[in-house]
């Protein structure tokens, strides 16, 4: 007798708690692929390996070439809220797979138009069409793993956008690699596939811009799809075995739609929070790899027997590690004291590091700061989808996260030309670091703002609860 079979001689009540066994153990096939879609949209950070080879092809200026990551971000961002309205509406299979071709088209389109008088083909193709795959794709791990685990969404929304914090960490060593022009003969494919493992490194010579892009395309392509075989949303009304939702939580209770999520002071104080959080942490970020050579000077962290894994263990490096860790680390810490707390402390840990970081003179203390500026960024790439969910609820997670993440779009733009603005004035990076600690002090009093609006809001759906 087939498994189908079973099942439908069952009483209702036990098929219900099958169906429910079954759900707690395949629902973590959702976060496999929420990491294989993550890790590939996340190659976007390391935009920075496209641009020397842009710029010696073409004679472009530096500021031509950051358009295009600029464009991409807000694009990102702004894509967003359509996404998560069609994620909601058809789940997220179906959309991390438009968001996959768009990438990948961005790509191979990029190859094919992008040329020395056609910069704004490079903002056509890599930032809005990369950019809307990026943010089609960015929301459906996101959305599914939220419903899938309402018993760890702290943890399993760390464990889902973890793969975007790594994926450039991963690649943009083998890229910066197989980016350098051709130099006599043609690699051969084994040796393309060592050097984009990262285990070899190409002597010297690449496959050249415009072949990457076509390989770098089809691979994203094909592998975001893949990833988003494994997405799906849980059965309505489903939830994990022996858990009980909490009575007093706000996602318990309400199931809020875009627009009356956003005539709430905690959707705008939320909001808020995420601006001052992002916009100071990309503020450093933009500038650690300047800052930080300055202070080694010259030197790297690397011994040379490890050969090309040396990379991993540089301070770029040590922070997109720890970004990725800090996605779950906040997330389970914000599973055990709530959202707005874990905001809190993050962020008040984060501005000491910055208003310290001004001190940091030697190899070790290069390490730490690295360390535990990216722990704590990752951090709020987790705690504010979850908080989204929990005061929000996850029905129409996918367009109400669309919506508080445009704070991203914003600090994408605000971060990091402000500090650069400061840097250019003073020529020194004090200014740039203390403004972005004050800025995370900022955060975290709006966090405690955002507690008690979260208290207020709760308290007045049950009240409407016990009235009706």
């Amino acid at each position: 007798m087939n498994h189908s079979t079973t099942l439908s001689t069952m009483p209702e009540h036990a098929r219900a708690e099958a169906r429910a066994v079954q759900g707690n153990a395949g629902r973590w096939s959702v976060v496999v692929g929420a990491l294989i879609v993550q890790a590939i949209l996340g190659t976007v950070y390391a935009f920075s390996v496209f641009v020397r080879p842009l710029e010696t092809e073409f004679g472009w200026s530096r500021a031509t070439t950051q358009w295009a990551f600029s464009i991409a971000l807000a694009t990102f961002a702004i894509t967003m809220i359509p996404a998560g309205r069609l994620q909601d509406r058809f789940g997220p299979r179906l959309v991390a797979s438009i968001g996959g071709i768009l990438l990948g088209s961005s790509f191979l389109l990029g190859a094919l138009l992008v040329d020395a008088s056609r910069p704004w083909a490079l903002y056509l193709t890599y930032g809005i069409i990369g950019g809307a795959g990026i943010g089609f794709g960015y929301v459906c791990p996101i959305a599914a793993a939220v419903k899938w685990f309402p018993d760890k969404k702290g943890l399993v929304t760390g464990l889902a956008v973890a793969g975007f914090g790594a994926g450039a960490l991963f690649f943009a060593g083998p890229a910066s690699w197989l980016l350098l022009p051709p130099n006599g003969d043609a690699l051969s494919l084994y040796e393309i596939v060592l050097v984009g493992l990262g285990v070899a490194t190409s002597d010297g010579a690449g496959i050249g811009w415009r072949t990457f892009f076509v390989l770098h395309g089809i691979v994203a392509a094909v592998v975001v799809m893949l990833g988003a075989m494994l997405l799906r949303n849980p059965p309505p009304g489903w939830t994990p075995v022996g858990w009980t939702p909490a009575q007093q939580k706000a996602a318990s209770s309400v199931a809020m739609d875009w627009p009356a999520m956003l005539n709430t002071p905690l959707a705008c104080m939320l909001w808020l929070t995420f601006i001052f959080g992002a916009t100071s942490g990309l503020m450093a970020i933009g500038q650690w790899t300047p800052m930080m050579a300055e202070v080694l000077k010259g030197q790297t962290f690397a011994p040379e027997w490890m050969g090309t894994f040396g990379r991993f263990i540089e301070p770029v490096a040590v922070l997109a590690i720890f970004n990725a860790l800090g996605r779950i680390f906040w997330g389970k810490v914000s599973d055990v004291i709530d959202r707005p707390r874990a905001m809190m402390m993050m962020f008040l840990a984060q501005g000491m590091a910055f208003m310290v970081l001004v001190s940091v003179n030697s190899h070790t203390a290069v390490f730490i700061a690295s360390a535990w500026v990216g722990l704590n960024f990752g951090g709020i790439f987790a705690l504010f989808p979850s908080a989204t969910s929990d005061y929000f609820g996850a029905k129409h997670f996918g367009v109400n996260y669309g919506w508080i993440f445009t704070a991203y779009g914003v600090a994408g733009i605000l971060g990091p030309v402000v500090g650069g603005v400061l840097f250019d004035v003073t020529k020194q990076y004090v200014m740039a670091f203390v403004f972005a600690g004050i800025l995370c002090f900022v955060a975290a009093g709006c966090a405690v703002v955002v507690w008690g609006l979260a208290r207020v809001q709760a308290a007045a759906l049950e009240g409407a609860k016990a009235a009706a």
